[in-house]
């Protein structure tokens, strides 16, 4: 049985989560791990000598095989199980899926330097720079105008089916909404559509955060006094 080493909340542990529910594999082992909470205690044995980041997702698969990073985990699950093809079924399918989830993921990047360079989860350590996290707010929300744009009128955030570009979008945003409380853009109304149905669906995920944690990250953008630009 593959084992999936995994975090109960943040966006790239949550694709995991997310997709594993859309896919209905059974045959996976999750052993959920505590997030770090202090320097000194991290990797835990478990993954010590699976990962040299120490970063989590990772999946240990029946023959040994080891995978790291979430995006690769997706792909090598996709290559290795039966069931729901979630990457698309014609070569179009596969390549609108790769490109919403490529500029779903620069989102994600984007929004990490805001909330590294921005956020009262990081006062007091050298990454706070208001100038910084200005950049990266700017360019977190022009991925999400250019995803806007690249929704048609389908159900699903790539097409007719459910794929992976809809577990990663889906985590990327909850996460982002409910963690640090910044909303999607008003003016991205597909996208604002698209997850409205999405958090409808049983894989959608919960809010389960460490209350501390939780308690400063919520407000980002009045922490920082960045406005939605329009």
């Amino acid at each position: 049985m593959m084992r999936l080493y995994n975090f109960a909340f943040g966006p790239y542990p949550q694709r995991l989560t997310i997709y594993l529910a859309e896919k209905g594999l059974a045959d996976v082992e999750l052993i959920r791990l505590e997030p770090p909470s202090g320097k000194g205690n991290w990797p835990p044995a478990a993954i010590e000598h699976l990962s040299p980041s120490g970063s989590l997702p990772i999946i240990v698969d029946d023959d040994g095989t080891v995978v790291g990073q979430s995006l690769a985990i997706l792909e090598y699950i996709e290559d290795t199980r039966s069931g729901l093809d979630m990457r698309g079924n014609t070569p179009r399918d596969r390549a609108r899926t790769r490109e919403v989830t490529t500029v779903v993921d620069e989102a994600l990047t984007f929004f990490g330097v805001w909330a590294r360079y921005g956020s009262r989860l990081s006062r007091g350590t050298d990454h706070e720079s208001r100038a910084t996290a200005e950049i990266g707010a700017e360019r977190y929300f022009e991925k999400l105008r250019l995803t806007d744009r690249m929704i048609a009128s389908a159900e699903f955030i790539a097409g007719d089916t459910v794929t992976t570009a809809d577990c990663v979008a889906m985590a990327a945003l909850h996460f982002i909404l409910s963690f640090y409380g910044v909303p999607i853009p008003s003016d991205c109304s597909r996208l604002s559509d698209w997850y409205a149905r999405f958090s409808r669906r049983p894989s959608a995920p919960t809010c389960d955060y460490p209350s501390e944690q939780h308690a400063f990250a919520l407000g980002l953008m009045a922490q920082t006094g960045i406005r939605i630009p329009v």
